[in-house]
């Protein structure tokens, strides 16, 4: 339905996702000190590149140019021989460090080491630069306090299924607006209507709401995607409040939830990304725009985890992240960035494994189990026999130490008699490191699995489930290629283990973000389950065996 079929229907333009500003403008320099002016051309496209341009009409330095812009865009003075002026250093190395320019409706600036392109005509007679700016600022000079934060963001495809009667009238909600004057059914039948469709992400942020909406023409905007049309685009609004916060740049990192946009990739299994950032007043109105790309991922379809079906859903996994102790620090971000990425649809097996095991690489040196005390791990009676074996064989290389007529033999054999009995017995098996990471963690998987193999022998003659992700990891990371065709390896069981592993990622991440509701578990297209689903008691066939 458009707005002539219902003449109280009228849409919220507030967004735009191409960014203009025009003014004159100064651009100061260091060496020589000065500064241009001219009119200036700013201009934004949705993935926040830039065009921005002056049209030199004035310069001015605190000392007269012998040979003009030339002069004054180059560090060096220039050298005068027989009437002739020439330079050691090439154009453009007199250092920008700001670039102001005055628009009606306020001030776009940009601060420190300014990258710029002076082109300047054969006659010397016209000047036109270049300018090369990440980050600048928009600061409208007629702005009221900051109330609210927008996240304009990339590749955004989720379903929005949530209604807050709280935020139907929001100042920043994209969707048409409605006049209730009209009392009529078929105004009503209207507004139910686009309320229905243009529902939301919802989430809490320090003690109010925040919410997602899609643009409205999210549909045509993600048809570009999934037809490869476009690699990136802006499909959707994050909104949140300010409250008491700073927005200078310098203290964003400090509160704004740069951390919940790896979870959105998690959540849609597609990594997303910011062009720039919005601050906006109770009533809407821009009061600052900082124009810093936030990541500039390619769209990639991968393994959707929550999807509508789920409850309660991407809205409820942003909140609950954010009161975890590992939200925003390391290693989380690395996993989420390796886990979403090994879910793409234009990954070969050998690099989705790769990037699974590097992922369970972080985790495993977090919680200080990249490295195995075998004996340690023994019972009783069998550390026993190993420690007198140790030592009687240390024991046996001191005497063939003490017979040596050479010396330097002597002293070797001596060396190695001590390191036998004092063994460390340490080792760094990535399947051993995984198998003790799911036991810290209280999951099940690899007992299921072992008790598999025991009942089902493998073709290879491994018994352990360890012993198997070790095998393919050192080949998805050193050799990168399973050979299929020579039919060295099934692909079937690589394919089935990949995935298993991908889902006890995605489990390990939802526990550690106390996210417990549903998801979409990738091994078997399976519907939707809670985040605990994998019991002590599950078969294998469940998880793909």
């Amino acid at each position: 339905m458009s707005s002539n079929q219902n003449n109280n229907v009228f849409p919220n333009n507030w967004f735009l996702t191409n960014i203009d500003y025009e003014g004159e403008g100064r651009a100061e320099f260091e060496n020589p000190k000065g500064y241009i002016e001219g009119l200036v051309k700013v201009s934004f496209d949705e993935l926040g590149n830039s065009s921005i341009e002056m049209n030199v009409a004035q310069c001015y330095t605190e000392q007269p140019l012998r040979v003009g812009f030339i002069e004054f865009f180059n560090a060096d003075s220039p050298i005068e021989q027989e009437g002739r002026f020439s330079f050691s250093n090439r154009l453009g190395s007199n250092p920008c460090k700001s670039l102001i320019v005055n628009t009606p409706n306020g001030i776009y600036s940009a601060q420190g080491s300014i990258f710029y392109n002076p082109i300047i005509s054969l006659g010397g007679d016209s000047t036109r630069v270049e300018f090369y700016l990440v980050p600048s600022y928009f600061d409208n000079i007629n702005a009221e306090l900051p109330k609210y934060w927008v996240f304009p963001i990339f590749n955004l495809i989720s379903d929005f299924t949530e209604r807050n009667s709280q935020l139907d009238c929001h100042p920043l909600r994209i969707i048409p607006k409605f006049d209730d004057a009209e009392n009529t059914t078929w105004a009503a039948l209207s507004r139910k209507l686009f309320l229905n469709i243009h529902r939301l992400i919802v989430f809490d942020f320090k003690g109010t709401k925040g919410f997602l909406q899609k643009l409205l023409d999210f549909k045509e905007r993600k048809n570009q995607l999934d037809s490869g049309q476009v690699q990136r685009t802006i499909t959707a609004l994050m909104v949140g409040e300010v409250g008491s916060e700073s927005i200078d740049i310098d203290k964003l990192t400090n509160w704004l939830p740069f951390g919940l946009l790896p979870l959105l990739s998690l959540a849609t299994g597609s990594e997303v990304g910011i062009p720039w950032i919005e601050f906006r007043d109770a009533n809407g109105g821009l009061v600052r725009r900082i124009h810093k790309r936030f990541g500039q991922p390619k769209f990639s379809r991968g393994h959707i985890t929550i999807s509508g079906q789920d409850n309660p859903g991407t809205g409820y996994l942003l909140t609950c992240a954010q009161s975890s102790t590992h939200y925003g620090k390391a290693p989380l971000g690395s996993v989420i960035f390796d886990l979403v990425q090994s879910s793409s649809d234009s990954l070969t097996i050998e690099d989705k494994l790769n990037k699974i095991c590097r992922a369970f690489d972080y985790l495993c040196q977090h919680y200080e189990l990249d490295t195995q005390d075998l004996l340690r791990a023994l019972d009783d009676h069998y550390q026993d026999i190993v420690k007198k074996t140790l030592s009687s064989a240390a024991q046996e290389i001191r005497l063939v130490a003490q017979a040596a007529s050479d010396s330097g033999q002597s002293k070797l054999l001596k060396k190695i008699a001590e390191r036998t009995i004092n063994s460390s017995n340490k080792d760094r098996d990535f399947g051993l490191a995984v198998t003790d990471l799911l036991k810290h963690l209280g999951l099940h998987d690899a007992d299921i699995i072992d008790a598999y193999y025991q009942s089902n022998p493998r073709a290879d003659g491994r018994t352990h489930w360890s012993s198997v992700l070790s095998r393919y990891r050192g080949i998805a990371v050193h050799t990168g290629d399973f050979s299929f065709q020579e039919k060295t390896y099934d692909i079937h069981d690589v394919v089935r283990i990949t995935y298993h592993l991908y889902d006890i990622l995605v489990r390990i991440v939802f526990k550690m973000l106390g996210y417990d509701g549903t998801y979409q578990p990738i091994i078997r297209n399976q519907t939707s389950q809670p985040v605990d689903w994998v019991n002590a008691d599950l078969p294998a066939r469940e998880l793909g065996y």
